[in-house]
């Protein structure tokens, strides 16, 4: 009742103001929604010339979804469904709050200004503040041959800001919440600051074997810094600095008197920094990068009466470079990459009391340093045909080295598009591309800790189709439409074991088909709306280590809806979003496998549906004031179903502030 009750009021407000804006029309001002991406080919092109699906989130639709950070403002894009696991999109540690693209929750690969930031499988979205960031652009679809491992699913690419405005921000709401900003640009300096926390949010998950098991959260914590300085036109530096701290109390369940009894109590301390050094000629790019990820983990596990440490610090650098030419009406384009990856973790037991730890304790695991080297190269020539048709091929070679217990791996992949051009803004196209990725070094560790080679995980590899249709019927108002199909074999999957409580991984197959669409139209004045649809059949197929198949089962969410509603008009500005998420089933093999269909437990999730709508005052030229509010029917929607808890999206919530600009 409750869940139709707020698809009914959501009805309600989005036809009431559709209504209205036919009203407002004739007041409609030219927003262009005719873009240039580079994300998909490597060099800019006109986005109905792409034979991609391609979303662009510039500086001032981010604004507009009022989220504190870009996993909160993501997840109204078209196709990206979330999964997340605490408070306002917060991590668990490695458990990321994800961004799944065409039901792949492994395959989404974040580039931060097209250099790739995931690590040790995490890329924490959760952590990038939007006011650094002048445009994200997504392609959905495998990308591997343009950005080698992990684009299986599709590619994020943040383009963070070159230079910054001036201005200073403030923002207070419930449960605790604050935000504090600052940015300053002096000359060829730019710098930014931002502090954000939550308090307290009470049952954010449950336990589905103890339904009276909860996870309480306090926080997270974010203080985030980055820095940008242009040397000249062609060489920039780009680096950011950022700590979060995430705690959350576990209940054992009820006791005597109907009081809970903490079962443990988590902290998990993360730091990332990101530094970048670029030069940019427009024919020639180079970037040479660091990026690093530590954390630290202290459980007290109360119930079992002892102290848990975790100590795990990741970093890779390397080099990213390509050149491209112009041959006549062609373009070639080559590349090569080369990344040093880093791993270590250690982890103790203590014994402990009342809050005291009372031994040295065990060391309960240790890596070691775990390192290799990954190299590529990569070409793609885009071949003018006629007047009406283009085609593209590309190819990419992907080789390691000196990886631990010899557990290298090489890759080529291919990748062919066909573009007709029925106009200038109108497009058919035709691609048919491979994807790949490498198992991290973490997950060859703890998947292969005898050394002997035995239990090595495979690198997944799958193949892509796609047709799709771009119109831009005008500069305001563009239609998407795409058809997809894919398979990926020994896709990597995480469980828990529920003996150890640690993540094992193993390969399991996936496939989906589906189709997409999307219209919108945009406006500096009246009314604008988005709206977009995904319908898909995503399955995995999962054979155990006796050699049993449990056959092909559906896997997430079969049907997405998206709406966005903006309205612009003088000194006012409101945007209300809608994402809503139908047809998840998610299934478990039973340990005590058996050929028989009994033991494999099918769980399903009910519909969710996630609202936000934000409202800007500009009462001066330097001065603005917004109220922003999220869940706005008070939803208990399960955001992520796992196979052993259920999280919840974050309760309403609001936050009011000002952003004052010099």
């Amino acid at each position: 009742m409750k869940m139709r009750k707020g698809l009914l009021m959501t009805a309600l407000i989005t036809g009431t103001l559709m209504s209205s804006a036919a009203a407002f029309a004739e007041e409609l001002q030219e927003y262009t929604l005719d873009q240039m991406v580079v994300t998909a080919t490597r060099y800019e092109k006109r986005d109905v010339e792409v034979a991609a699906s391609t979303e662009v989130f510039d500086a001032k639709k981010l604004q507009e979804t009022g989220a504190t950070n870009l996993y909160d403002a993501l997840k109204f894009g078209a196709g990206l469904d979330v999964q997340q696991y605490g408070t306002g999109g917060a991590s668990m540690g490695n458990m990321t709050s994800k961004i799944m693209m065409r039901g792949n929750g492994n395959g989404t690969l974040v580039l931060v200004n097209g250099v790739p930031i995931n690590i040790r499988g995490t890329y924490d979205l959760n952590d990038f503040p939007v006011e650094n960031i002048e445009r994200v652009e997504i392609v959905r679809g495998g990308g591997a041959v343009m950005y080698g491992s992990e684009a299986t699913g599709g590619v994020i690419n943040i383009i963070t800001k070159k230079e910054r405005a001036n201005y200073i921000k403030a923002g207070l709401g419930n449960y605790g919440q604050q935000e504090y900003a600052a940015s300053v640009q002096a000359g060829n300096l730019g710098f930014g600051y931002k502090y954000s926390k939550w308090g307290k949010v009470t049952d954010v998950s449950i336990e589905k074997s103890n339904k009276s098991s909860t996870k309480d959260w306090r926080g997270p914590e974010n203080n985030n810094f980055d820095l940008s300085y242009k040397f000249n036109d062609r060489l920039s530096l780009q680096a950011s600095h950022n700590e979060s701290v995430y705690h959350y109390i576990s209940t054992l369940g009820k006791k005597a008197m109907g009081k809970y009894t903490p079962a443990n109590d988590t902290k998990q301390d993360i730091k990332r920094n990101n530094i970048q050094l670029t030069y940019d000629d427009k024919s020639f790019k180079a970037t040479a990068y660091y990026i690093d990820r530590q954390r630290e983990k202290d459980a007290a596990v109360l119930d079992g009466r002892f102290y848990s440490w975790e100590d795990e610090k990741t970093y890779n650098y390397g080099l990213d470079m390509q050149k491209a030419w112009n041959i006549n009406e062609d373009t070639l384009l080559v590349g090569a990459t080369y990344q040093n990856e880093n791993f270590s973790l250690e982890s103790k037991n203590q014994a402990y009391k009342e809050g005291n730890i009372l031994d040295k304790g065990v060391v309960a695991d240790s890596s070691g340093d775990q390192s290799r080297n990954n190299f590529s190269v990569y070409a793609q020539y885009d071949k003018k045909l006629s007047e009406q048709n283009s085609f593209v091929l590309a190819a990419r070679e992907t080789w390691t080295t000196g990886a631990p217990n010899g557990a290298n791996f090489s890759n080529f992949s291919g990748q062919a598009q066909f573009i007709h051009s029925l106009n200038d803004n109108e497009s058919i196209y035709a691609s048919v591309g491979q994807s790949f990725k490498m198992p991290a070094l973490y997950q060859i560790y703890k998947t292969d800790k005898n050394g002997d080679g035995a239990d090595t995980l495979k690198p997944q590899k799958g193949t892509h189709y796609e047709l799709g249709w771009k119109k831009d019927i005008d500069t305001s108002r563009n239609l998407r439409v795409a058809l997809f199909n894919y398979k990926v074999d020994d896709n990597i999957s995480a469980s828990i074991d529920s003996k150890t409580n640690e993540f094992t991984y193993s390969n399991e197959n996936l496939r989906n088909t589906g189709i997409e669409a999307s219209y919108a139209m945009v406006a500096d004045k009246g009314f604008g709306y988005n709206l977009s649809a995904t319908y898909s059949n995503p399955q995995t197929q999962n054979i155990d280590k006796n050699g049993y198949d449990f056959g092909w089962q559906d896997d997430y969410s079969k049907f997405e809806l998206k709406a966005g509603l903006t309205y612009h008009m003088d000194k006012w500005k409101a945007a209300l979003n809608a994402s809503f998420l139908d047809g998840r089933n998610t299934y478990k093999a039973n340990s005590k496998t058996s050929k028989k269909s009994a033991y494999v437990e099918k769980t399903s999730a009910k519909p969710y549906l996630l609202t936000n709508l934000n409202v800007e005052y500009k009462a001066q030229d330097d001065l603005s004031f917004f109220a922003t509010f999220n869940n706005i029917f008070d939803r208990h929607d399960v955001v992520y179903y796992s196979t052993s808890a259920e999280y919840y999206a974050t309760p309403f919530n609001f936050m009011v502030g000002a952003t004052y600009t010099f």
